[in-house]
């Protein structure tokens, strides 16, 4: 449907709700929309402008944001997705996250694009949106429960099986700062610890339910990209290999390149016979009894899966992705692939977010190994890899935070720093964020984690392992701004020029709503900057440009840069990998030997630097790429606060 403000794509309303007073309010998408898109665009200017320095991320006035782009709602390819945001409890800096969802296409049919969380309410409730009604109900009866439990008892409650929502488990309800808001039953808002944020409000869920469509301004136009771009992506190389074994596809790509952090970073490639035993086309044959997909997705990468014997016998839940095997099965040594459901399934439930389970996990275990930590420490329990019901032990004690899972809780790099005892080395975290990709291996994917404003992360710049290997030379260098050779994961040159284009194009994606799994992320046969400005345009009615959107998603990033100086220390010196990372060569595998180097690191953050116009020095902005930008009030307030870079 165009809404009442004449747009099109868009619902065309923001819900605000003040949690403190029980306030609910509206105003206009269009307040933001033609500057800063949707999603995460719009959440992250709101958050600049509303979010001050001295607010921490449990107190009332902090917000908690949920987007659905444009295109969500729509047919477009893997439009599907929604974006939070919020003040980050792990770095204190810039907070986002973004989730497969079926409750944003069901938001956008209730008539709303964006809903913006502030306050404390006084007892646990939650959020009930019905199309124009709109209802803050009581949750105290659901305040313990599990994800499953919340979303089958709202759903009775309210009388329909088919209510979509993101809820909270006991760890955000404890102010776990790994906790995290999860969509339905099975997908994570994963990084950033938002299931804190949104427990210290008293918020249980949000539950919602709509009966409203989203028209697009020129259908037959809109229609024609739709349908080329679905051809586009199913003769994508990976494709058919995505959609049968989901993102668990790439572990043999990453044995091969050192792309598994095997007990927490030390090695980069599990060995064979732990790799025979967790082989992914075994466990889709063995477990594996249904497919997931989400409205529009030509893919349908997720699964249902279901184990019929051992110790997790009778479990049936939504399955895995690769970062559930890097987690598990590489930071913790695990080979059993029944165990990786069974702890995917356990953190969904609990409200964990899974790096943070298996990054503190695997930084307490090689603290363990090392002699740093004992086994009085730890509450009595031996923490040796591998030992499954130690992990799910430890991780239903951070959950509850109980004993040591009190610190665990907290992430590795506070966990270490409360411990001491010179175990900050074996926290691997950027910006005070557990790591789960490794960066070792790839010098672009380890740039693109390593600036990310909000500390690690591939999905905000990070270019996909392997590009253009294998790949036409002449599509490359024609989809990725020029790069001349084949895909080097050991060359430095170029590399921040291509950060540059994926910072730019995930930001795009993230505003959206598209899935990334469908762009040139992964390879240039994916969709890209053409691809995505067509549909933006025949969706909306508002003729764009590529050059539009690249000047969009520059603003994005320096709203989200600016938001990390004016709220924390952070410069150059947060934008290097974890020591070990500069310290140690690879042990073992296809690239044994190798390691980062420090001068070369350097050199190519002063590409990266110069390539955004910021100080290399300081890696602030200057005035004149933000004015630029029109971004003149974001220059004056660095330069209030001493953080505007020179020219």
């Amino acid at each position: 449907m165009k809404n009442s403000n004449g747009m099109y794509g868009y619902a065309g309303k923001i819900l605000r709700v003040d949690l403190s007073s029980s306030s609910i309010s509206l105003e206009p998408t269009m307040k933001y929309a033609r500057e800063w898109l949707g999603g995460g665009g719009i959440d992250q200017w709101i958050l600049y402008n509303e979010v001050k320095p001295w607010i921490t991320p449990y107190a009332p006035a902090n917000l908690l944001t949920f987007g659905a782009g444009p295109l969500v709602g729509t047919m477009a390819p893997g439009a599907s997705r929604v974006s939070a945001g919020s003040k980050n409890a792990l770095t204190l800096g810039v907070g986002s996250a973004n989730s497969d969802s079926r409750f944003g296409p069901e938001l956008k049919f209730a008539g709303y694009d964006h809903i913006i969380l502030q306050g404390k309410a006084r007892k646990p409730v939650y959020l009930w949106i019905d199309d124009e009604h709109i209802e803050i109900r009581d949750a105290t009866h659901l305040w313990g429960k599990t994800i499953g439990e919340t979303v089958d008892a709202i759903r009775h409650e309210l009388g329909d099986p088919e209510i979509h929502m993101v809820s909270i488990g006991p760890a955000g309800e404890n102010i776990v700062r790994g906790a995290c808001v999860i969509q339905n039953k099975g997908r994570a808002f994963g990084r950033c610890g938002f299931g804190g944020v949104m427990g210290s409000k008293n918020l249980k869920a949000i539950a919602v339910r709509g009966s409203g469509a989203i028209e697009v301004a020129d259908g037959p136009r809109f229609m024609k990209a739709v349908d080329e771009l679905r051809q586009k992506v199913n003769s994508m190389s990976n494709a058919e290999m995505v959609r049968k074994l989901g993102t668990p596809s790439a572990l043999p790509r990453k044995q091969e390149t050192c792309g598994i952090p095997y007990k927490n970073f030390q090695y980069l490639a599990l060995p064979d016979e732990m790799l025979a035993k967790i082989d992914q086309e075994s466990a889709h044959n063995k477990y594996k009894v249904g497919k997931i997909s989400y409205m529009g997705c030509p893919i349908g990468c997720g699964g249902y899966y279901h184990i019929d014997n051992g110790h997790y016998a009778g479990l049936t839940t939504e399955g895995y992705q690769f970062e559930a095997l890097a987690n598990f099965a590489g930071k913790l040594a695990v080979d059993d692939p029944s165990f990786i459901i069974k702890i995917n399934n356990y953190c969904d439930q609990l409200g964990l977010d899974i790096d943070n389970v298996a990054g503190a996990i695997g930084w307490a275990m090689e603290c363990y190994q090392r002699g740093i930590l004992t086994k009085e420490d730890a509450d009595g329990l031996k923490l040796e890899w591998g030992d499954t019901g130690v992990i799910l032990e430890l991780t239903r004690k951070m959950a509850y935070r109980e004993g040591f899972g009190n610190i665990l809780g907290e992430g590795c790099a506070h966990a270490a720093e409360l411990l001491g005892r010179e175990s900050d080395y074996y926290a691997m975290h950027l910006k005070g964020q557990d790591l789960y990709e490794v960066i070792r291996n790839d010098v672009g994917w380890a740039l693109g984690a390593c600036v990310s404003t909000r500390g690690g992360g591939h999905t905000t710049g990070a270019p996909g392992v392997g590009i253009a290997e294998g790949e036409d030379l002449e599509l490359t260098k024609k989809v990725y701004d020029g790069v001349t050779t084949v895909y080097d994961r050991t060359a430095y040159e170029g590399k921040a020029k291509l950060v540059g284009y994926f910072e730019r194009l995930h930001r795009i994606c993230n505003a959206l709503g598209i899935c990334h799994i469908l762009t040139n992320s992964m390879s240039p046969t994916g969709l890209g900057f053409p691809e995505i400005v067509e549909l933006y345009s025949a969706a909306t009615g508002w003729e764009t440009t590529e050059s539009d959107f690249r000047r969009a998603a520059t603003r994005m990033l320096n709203v989200e840069k600016a938001f990390n100086l004016l709220h924390t220390n952070f410069g150059r010196k947060d934008d290097y990998p974890p020591p070990r990372s500069m310290e140690e060569p690879i042990p073992t595998g296809s690239m044994k030997g190798w390691k980062l180097e420090k001068k070369d690191w350097d050199k190519m953050l002063d590409d990266y630097y110069e390539m955004n116009h910021w100080d290399k020095e300081s890696s602030f902005p200057t005035r004149k790429c933000l004015e630029e930008l029109d971004l003149k009030q974001i220059a004056d307030d660095l330069e209030k606060v001493g953080k505007l870079g020179g020219m």
